[in-house]
């Protein structure tokens, strides 16, 4: 129970200086933290979702069609 304050209490504090447009990925940032600490999210998957995936060895790439 006060875990939940406490979290709700820090959005509310952080959201006081933000715009609007701004709330929105504030939200999904505490949301993917709070996750990763409770090991639902790997870092590699996030890392993932944040770059997307990418070619090591250009080798491996296929070619680019004509």
């Amino acid at each position: 129970m006060i875990m939940k304050v406490h979290k709700l209490n820090v959005y509310n504090n952080a959201c006081r200086s933000l715009f609007e447009r701004h709330k929105l990925l504030l939200s999904l940032q505490m949301l993917v933290r709070l996750l990763m600490s409770e090991d639902k999210i790997a870092r590699e998957e996030y890392d993932f979702f944040l770059r997307g995936g990418t070619v090591l060895d250009a080798k491996d790439q296929m070619p680019k069609p004509q």
